[in-house]
């Protein structure tokens, strides 16, 4: 397309559009694309030629089509986002930054490339809509020329990357029409026998159904003029992957689809769609549950329209969809019609860079750690079809279908997700996972302290939930990690009557790679690297008390008297016995001895048989410490943690083990595993907890 045959072309189609600004942005692309050849032989500047030609069609304003045609000016060129924002202004330059592909991620294939590129354009989205336009008329022209492309499996990575992620983008802001194209491509090159072999099938199927189909027409005509009503009526076909879709959902065969034509009814004014609604229904007979009001309650994109389903002429099922001109128009082109009804190219840039569905999608991207959770994520809030619920107040609230009423919480604010203690779905009290209808009413009840959400993960059906959830089971892990890692690091300073302070620490951070002693504290408590290990670091001229190996490995010889030597011995599983416990030893022959606490509650499986229980006691000398277990409920309050740390530390406990347990909002569970040398050493560490005034109770497991 030459200079002359575009500006013409966008000037058809915008007669307001800047014609030297087009023409300058012209003669620049082509200057700084030069002799650059596509997969196709054409010149490369022939791509942003035609993107800035789909813009003009969809109507964009000049500073959008002269982006279209710099668009690739900074990955493929000399140029600078300087030179543009010289010759061009701030406001192309930053379109065209924020359009500009990630050129290090180039050459990546896969699901990260993917997510990041993805990532990039959301953020972009979110300051300004047009650079989604313009990227979505970008990937257009790439499909339409991707034949050119001879490597079979790019060739299939792009169109499903289109698939996934462009095609649902094209539907959320409501490009109906860009949307079924990319799909259509897509489909070609992805499943291409499918879709010829479906295509050939359609054709014969189409000779069959066209007379019902012009019937149909002329019937709805013949009735809306008998009524007075002024309306347009079409008949259209569905694109070959729409059917292909519909065909795998429904399980059905190609002669079973009864909507492979739908039919749409455009009027003048909102009143006359309710109109034209209730003359079909009084004609002909409407299916239940097919009928959809999206005018008084439009899409999250801003689409609006009456759907209903007829058992229709001759008897012929028949999809209508029922919308005024305008409504037709944004149907048709969704978010770039918003340029058709402006005298300028002013258009409501505050509006559109506001749009609810990507504020979503950037929490999600600002909130998730793993590029390839954040891109399923996505996925899932671009594919899913909408139910409508509401607070207490009357906010409307919209959600996928099958969401929870935990979803409705992430939905209104990811606190109020956090902290969704119990839920009530039109007054009456429901559990979190409770699926939505269309028009509940819902409130959740915050609870003071942020819930356990692991169970409720699998429940949940947005993105923005899920990724919340998965954060929230991650900073919880990392948090508990933190605990466990400060505890071991005190307890094995105390033993060598050191102080772990900041200062000291910190000689270790170069050695072990970290920045930070939050990440020093997860390293230990992850068990990436030792208590021990960070002493000799901060202390390497100092001589550690050489400690005692903990009884862990089954080879070591069991520090027990009264063991038969001919019979192998072990510990009952999760009985956490130390030295001086009353113990008791069952002999089996087919399991060896196994060696009880007296107070083990199994020991009542084996009353009836005496002659199974030996007498055991501990040896004297035992070189070794063991793990024991205690649960202890504490107040929660600020610092209660670092006291209970602390004082199994100055008891020369050391924590192997820590978990943090919900119980109310006043209280805690804590589950602590510590090395200690008999049970005298655990029972004063016991006593010494019991004496703290934020301790409310201390168990020791026995048995």
């Amino acid at each position: 397309m030459s200079q002359s045959q575009l500006v013409d072309r966008i000037l058809v189609n915008k007669p307001e559009a800047d014609k030297a600004v087009l023409n300058k942005a012209y003669i620049f692309g082509t200057k700084m694309h030069g002799r650059q050849l596509r997969a196709s032989g054409d010149p490369y500047f022939s791509h942003p030629i035609e993107v800035a030609g789909i813009l003009s069609d969809l109507k964009l304003d000049t500073t959008s089509v002269v982006c279209a045609l710099l668009h690739d000016t900074i990955e493929d060129t000399n140029a600078t986002i300087e030179d543009i924002e010289k010759n061009f202004g701030k406001e192309v330059a930053k379109l065209v930054d924020g359009v500009t592909k990630l050129t290090l991620l180039e050459g990546k294939p896969g699901s990260t490339k993917q997510a990041e590129n993805f990532r990039k354009l959301l953020l972009a989205s979110a300051s300004d809509i047009r650079i989604l336009l313009i990227k979505l008329a970008d990937r257009l022209h790439n499909m339409r020329t991707l034949h050119f492309i001879k490597d079979q499996k790019k060739r299939k990575r792009i169109s499903l990357e289109t698939l996934e992620i462009y095609a649902p983008l094209a539907g959320r802001i409501g490009m109906q029409e860009l949307k079924e194209e990319l799909e259509d491509l897509s489909f070609t090159f992805i499943e291409p026998k499918i879709r010829e072999i479906l295509i050939e099938r359609l054709r014969s199927s189409k000779k069959k159904k066209s007379k019902i189909v012009q019937f149909t027409k002329k019937e709805l005509e013949k009735v809306l003029n008998k009524n007075k009503i002024k309306s347009s009526v079409f008949g259209r076909e569905k694109k070959p992957y729409s059917i292909w879709k519909k065909l795998e959902v429904q399980h059905k065969s190609l002669e079973q689809l009864s909507d492979i034509f739908g039919f749409r009814v455009c009027v003048d004014s909102i009143s006359e769609c309710y109109q034209v609604l209730g003359i079909l229904h009084g004609e002909w007979q409407a299916i239940p549950g097919k009928f959809k009001d999206y005018i008084s309650t439009p899409k999250k994109n801003g689409y609006q329209s009456l759907h209903t389903t007829l058992i229709g002429p001759q008897n012929q099922r028949v999809e209508v969809q029922i919308r005024t001109e305008k409504m037709n128009e944004l149907a048709e082109r969704g978010l770039a019609a918003h340029w058709i009804y402006k005298d300028n190219d002013d258009v409501e840039h505050d509006y559109l860079s506001s749009i609810e569905w990507i504020n979503d999608l950037v929490d999600i991207l600002n909130r998730d750690g793993a590029t390839e959770e954040f891109l399923e994520n996505t996925k899932l809030e671009l594919f899913l079809d909408q139910i409508y619920a509401f607070t207490p107040k009357g906010t409307l609230v919209a959600l996928p279908r099958n969401a929870t009423a935990l979803d409705f919480a992430y939905a209104v604010h990811t606190e109020l997700g956090n902290f969704c203690g119990s839920v009530k779905i039109n007054g009456i009290d429901k559990p979190r996972r409770t699926v939505l209808q269309n028009g509940d009413e819902v409130e959740i009840l915050k609870s003071k302290i942020p819930v356990a959400l692991e169970s409720l993960q699998e429940f949940v059906k947005t993105g923005k939930a899920k990724s919340a959830i998965i954060r929230s089971i991650k900073e919880k892990k990392s948090h508990n990690q933190r605990l466990l890692g400060k505890a071991i690091i005190k307890s094995v300073f105390s033993s060598h009557r050191k102080k772990p302070t900041r200062d000291i620490l910190e000689r270790s951070f170069g050695a072990l790679q970290v920045n930070s002693l939050k990440s020093l504290y997860e390293l230990v408590g992850e068990g990436s690297s030792s208590g021990s290990q960070v002493y000799d670091l901060v202390f390497p001229n100092n001589k550690r008390k050489k400690r005692k190996k903990n009884y862990v490995d089954k080879n070591l010889s069991i520090p027990v008297q009264g063991l038969l030597s001919d019979m192998p011995a072990q510990f009952a599983k999760n009985s956490f016995i130390v030295p001086g416990d009353k113990i008791v030893g069952i002999a089996l022959p087919e399991k060896g001895i196994t060696i009880f606490s007296v107070d083990s509650q199994e020991l009542t499986n084996f009353e009836k048989s005496p002659e199974s229980w030996i007498k055991l006691e501990w040896k004297k000398e035992i070189d070794f410490t063991f793990t024991s277990r205690i649960k202890i409920t504490i107040i929660n309050e600020v610092g209660v943690l670092n006291s209970i740390t602390s004082t199994i530390a100055d008891y020369g406990g050391n924590i192997t083990n820590l978990i943090l347990n919900e119980k109310d909002n006043d209280f805690y569970n804590l589950i602590i595993d510590i090395n200690v040398n008999d049970n005298h050493h655990i029972n004063d560490i016991v006593k010494s907890l019991d004496g703290l005034p934020v301790v409310e109770a201390v168990i020791r497991f026995i048995g």
